[in-house]
């Protein structure tokens, strides 16, 4: 026998509801009166993508849906501590009844501002409904606190699938028709900072038939941003320096590497953005103009990672490298001032081994001309002194 449920919040959204429940809901309109939903703050004050409801107001708006009873586990484990209660609703087509709805939240969350639906949807809906699915992968193998303490990670591989949707060009390549993948098992033995998926699956072959089952395993991480600071005036670049696992897990004798400023794309952020912000965490530095340099994924085979790349316009004077990072992400960095010559020798000698630093170098020799000009600078001027190199 189904129950009653009143939602508010994310989960009017119905295609979020839905894939919460794992089937198609014919939901109701409601309000509950007596109350008014507030967007959500952490500990820090920052805000969260969902809200809370604190007593007061004009009342709030929301959905009403049979339940049943194998469902409530689900819809327990995805509400993130709520506690539910019953309660009394209108329905917009007449009358009142009573419903179970999750109104009461965990006691180190803080009602900021007044939540607006709509403005969610636009930019939390896609990407919170493509989470739910591996945030619900882990009921029944992690608690609740452990689940919630990963649930801005799922967010951020969440959002880059949503970016990954977007079309891209064709023209040589195969264009995907319906059918010609088939997923038939996929686990994630692994789901903490990066993720693991292992796949058993099937996709359509140049001759036109199926693929006999392929095991296949992709290491998962989020799209990220890299951004290399150019002084068109001074001709430098800002590099960052600073440990990395990767290097020391293959068993490099130096796993010190020089970089562009990098990090992840955070959910509800542009590449843009995070471009912006990275510049500041990791160097203290505002930049200018930012232009798109090519995006691309650096190892297929077996990672998920996309990069979207830019160079920017800073002012880059003697002095300005620093030491950066943020200390409570464990961040220990080092700027360097590097003449453009010194950058192209840096890589010639194999001293810069950075992927995206090599494609960013090279994307800067061939505007770099143009950006001088547009600086003012006279062709023939020499580079400008450097700290690095």
């Amino acid at each position: 026998m189904s129950d009653l449920h009143f939602f508010f919040g994310t989960l009017c959204h119905l295609p979020l509801l839905e894939r919460v429940l794992g089937r198609p809901v014919e939901a109701s309109a409601a309000h509950l009166p007596g109350h008014e939903a507030r967007v959500a703050l952490d500990a820090h004050g920052e805000e969260l993508s969902f809200p809370m409801l604190v007593p007061g107001g004009a009342g709030v708006s929301g959905l009403v849906a049979e339940v049943a009873p194998a469902e409530v586990p689900r819809l327990d484990f995805y509400e993130l501590g709520y506690v539910a209660g019953p309660v009394e609703v209108s329905l917009d087509g007449g009358g009142q009844v009573t419903a179970r709805s999750y109104l009461a939240g965990a006691a180190h969350w803080r009602p900021g501002v007044a939540w607006d639906f709509d403005a969610w949807r636009d930019r939390w809906g896609e990407t919170v409904t493509e989470a739910a699915e591996e945030f619900l992968a882990l009921r029944g193998v992690l608690s609740l606190e452990a689940a919630a303490q990963r649930y801005p990670l799922i967010l951020v591989r969440a959002a880059s699938r949503v970016r990954a949707r977007a079309p891209r060009p064709a023209t040589l390549r195969r264009t995907p028709q319906p059918g010609d993948i088939e997923i038939e098992a996929l686990d994630r033995p692994y789901t903490k900072f990066f993720a693991v998926e292992d796949y058993t699956l099937r996709h359509r072959t140049f001759t036109g038939k199926m693929s006999p089952p392929l095991d296949r395993a992709a290491f998962v991480s989020g799209d990220a941003t890299v951004v290399l600071p150019y002084d068109p005036v001074r001709d430098r670049v800002l590099l960052v320096e600073q440990f990395r696992t990767g290097p020391l897990a293959r068993g490099d004798a130096n796993p010190w590497c020089l970089e562009p400023i990098a990090g992840r794309v955070d959910a509800g952020e542009t590449p843009e953005s995070a471009a912006r912000r990275e510049a500041q965490e990791e160097a203290g530095l505002t930049l200018s103009r930012l232009i798109a340099a090519p995006r691309f994924y650096p190892s297929v085979g077996a990672k998920s990672e996309y990069l979207f790349t830019f160079l920017a316009l800073a002012d880059l004077p003697d002095g300005s490298a620093r030491l950066g990072g943020l200390e409570d992400e464990g961040e220990d960095i080092r700027s360097h001032l590097v003449s453009f010559d010194g950058l192209m020798s840096l890589i010639e000698t194999g001293e810069a081994e950075n992927a995206p630093l090599i494609v960013l170098a090279l994307w800067l020799a061939r505007l770099r001309p143009g950006l001088r000009a547009e600086a003012g600078v006279t062709a023939g001027t020499g580079a400008g002194a450097s700290d690095g190199a």
